[in-house]
């Protein structure tokens, strides 16, 4: 399942047409930016003195180091780790690869499906990272054969890019011919392809030195000559620092060459001008450290920055180093303030509510920053989110993302023998700059109780849903009002025609829709005047919601407070106050739930979460409601949620000119 659940996700990090540079927080531009972090310290000389030659540097060790391999292979786990892949790579013995004929690449140009394609495709590469680590483990040679038929098919490929990111002329269904695109994951493969070649360099040059050859200049061709060459190669855009694209095209470019290229002037000009990607990006984000991406980005945003430092930090033996930063450490942190507990995370903006993290990357984050949380984050992630459970998979491998660099930095980067540990969590956590808002009842590291997220923001934010004011509320461990998330990508996910996508648009969130008007897009539709105020027992955030909703909702006012209280029985309390042009109005207030949910009486409803259940509590005179349910049948909705979700649709009765309505929450 996990598998299965990978490639429904592998799109999800892939997106870049819409997404805006996060250059001002919420309110403003954001006081104190770091400008330059990396080449404000570390210049092309300071490159030059301090990098190891290519010969000595070893980040792995490649398969013929048997002596590492052997003590790798000493700990229980990684005795599984080889049964795990041998096994696999055995099923894939003599089976064809994967077909990409051009007819599937035509898909997303005719229909906008963009996943028809891309499951082949990121096969292919889960295929060639589970034959290699086999091959890397036992070191028969029996695995060979296989490597050097998907080294072959994938060097044939028409193009590493896949279509939903393809440059095309004018009523061209085909990617152009005349120009290699680097996007996401022609870096990607870049990456996977020098990195096979660095692991068995020995027993493929025995092989054949022709496909050793092979692939480093088709690495070199298809990706590093292009981003040397300039800017005006297919997908450039990412050299600007805008989102997730930047540190991973970044990091991959990189460390393909760091692995194929000879010559150190070479190599110290290509990595001064990554540095430059990689300073854009820290500098987008605010002192916080938030990601507006979501947590699913966070793999491959701050997870990726993280790979980035860490092949200059490798590679200068330790000269490069920004991990002191303040700034650093707050974005490596984020994704644990965005976790709620077990498999849930904060999901805000397109980003899934069950996030697979990378575990290798939120372990050393952790470790760098001095992070007990973010390596606890990590070890609970590999077992499940069980603290006595077994690691499973023993190693995860995924096509789409880091397909051999992942499970190294699994089995290399992390003990094998170390378990999580029980550390408390931060009851109240604000981050300023994304104006984002977690607060929980227990410190308990494992969840527990009630938690409650909420976001100000803008509309104009990466990967944007329209959700200025929106919350959600969790319970034990368990989704009570939720962020739907974001379908399948398909080509109108990006397009102009974005906010005709449902799950987008502010009715899928739970700020009112005010005479028929829902929030819409834009840098200006933000949240105003918000006010964060902590205290032992109570924490307090208010924020103005008007300027997010259209001319024609006849918004004054709307004014949304909310509340949340420790003590014996945890509470939380949502109210907004309003002020509407017209006494003829309507204001209705819409909550997803992916459990029952069902009227108790009037003013009380039930959330079937176990093993409490979510009370909402509402003033009955005030607000009617009503219940319905909503099937899913998009497959990314049905892997976080199933088959259904649950509306419920709150009414203002007589609205008025003014007025003001609440919802609070507690366990049963």
């Amino acid at each position: 399942m996990r598998a299965i659940r990978t490639l429904i996700i592998t799109t999800l990090l892939g997106a870049f047409e819409l997404s805006a540079v996060r250059s001002e927080s919420a309110q403003g531009p954001i006081a104190g930016r770091s400008a330059g972090m990396l080449l404000q310290r570390y210049d092309r000389a300071f490159l030059l003195r301090k990098m190891v030659p290519i010969a000595a540097w070893k980040p792995f060790p490649p398969a013929s180091d048997r002596a590492a391999w052997e003590e790798l292979l000493r700990q229980g786990l990684n005795l599984q780790r080889k049964s795990y892949l041998v096994s696999n790579a055995e099923v894939l013995l003599g089976k064809p690869w994967p077909a990409l004929p051009a007819t599937l690449y035509m898909e997303f140009a005719r229909t906008g499906n963009r996943s028809h394609y891309e499951k082949p495709y990121f096969e292919r590469r889960a295929n060639l990272a589970t034959l290699v680590l086999a091959e890397c483990m036992e070191r028969r040679g029996r695995f060979l054969d296989g490597i050097a038929n998907g080294l072959w098919a994938i060097t044939e490929e028409a193009t590493w890019c896949v279509p939903a990111h393809a440059s095309r002329l004018p009523k061209d269904v085909l990617h152009r011919q005349d120009l290699e695109s680097v996007d996401l994951f022609a870096a990607e493969t870049a990456m996977t392809l020098a990195t096979t070649r660095y692991l068995l360099r020995e027993e493929l040059e025995a092989l054949s030195p022709a496909l050793c050859d092979r692939v480093r200049r088709e690495v070199l061709r298809r990706v590093i000559e292009p981003v040397e060459s300039g800017d005006s190669f297919g997908r450039s855009g990412w050299l600007d620092g805008r989102n997730n694209w930047s540190p991973w095209c970044a990091s991959n470019v990189l460390g393909a060459a760091m692995f194929l290229l000879d010559s150190p002037e070479r190599l110290a000009d290509l990595a001064v001008r990554m540095m430059g990607v990689a300073d854009r990006f820290i500098d987008g984000y605010g002192e916080d450290g938030g990601c507006d991406e979501g947590p699913g980005y966070w793999n491959e945003a701050g997870g990726a920055l993280l790979v980035f430092l860490e092949l200059l930090r490798s590679r200068t033996d330790g000269a490069i180093d920004i991990y002191n930063q303040p700034k650093i450490a707050a974005m490596g942190n984020f994704i644990v303030h965005a976790h709620i507990g077990g498999p849930w995370f904060l999901n805000f903006s397109d980003a899934d509510a069950k996030t697979l993290l990378s575990p290798g990357k939120v372990y050393r984050f952790g470790e760098r920053v001095k992070s007990e949380a973010m390596k606890n984050l990590a070890l609970l992630a590999m077992r499940n989110w069980e603290p006595n459970g077994p690691v499973s998979p023993p190693v995860h491998i995924s096509g789409t993302s880091r397909s051999l660099l992942g499970p190294l930095m699994e089995m290399f980067w992390i003990p094998a023998d170390a378990r999580p540990a029980a550390r408390p969590l931060e009851t109240t956590m604000w981050l300023p700059d994304l104006q984002m808002l977690v607060v929980r009842e227990s410190a308990d590291a494992l969840g527990g109780g009630l938690y409650l997220a909420a976001r100000g923001g803008h509309n104009a934010e990466s990967h944007n849903h329209n959700d200025v004011g929106h919350f959600v509320v969790y319970l034990d461990n368990q989704p009570g009002i939720i962020d739907i998330g974001r379908e399948t990508y398909t080509a109108k996910t990006f397009s102009k025609d974005r906010y005709d996508l449902w799950f987008a648009r502010g009715s899928a969130h739970n700020a009112p829709i005010v005479n028929g008007a829902e929030q819409v897009e834009g840098r200006e539709r933000r949240a105003t005047q918000v006010e964060f105020r902590a205290r032992d027992s109570n924490d307090y955030l208010a924020m103005n919601l008007e300027q997010a909703y259209p001319a024609k909702a006849g918004l004054l006012r709307l004014r949304r407070e909310i509340e949340f209280y420790r003590g014996a029985a945890a509470w939380a309390r949502v109210r907004d106050e309003f002020k509407l042009a017209n006494s003829s109005s309507q204001v209705q207030v819409p909550f997803y739930a992916a459990l029952p949910a069902e009227k108790v009486r009037p003013g009380r409803l039930a959330i079937n979460s176990k093993p409490r259940r979510l009370i909402i509590e509402y003033a009955p005179e005030t607000l009617e409601v009503s219940v319905e349910t909503v099937p899913l049948e998009d497959a990314n909705l049905r892997g976080n949620w199933g088959p259904r979700l649950y509306r419920m649709l709150f009414e203002l009765k007589n609205p008025g000119t003014a007025g003001s309505y609440e919802f609070r929450f507690r366990a049963e």
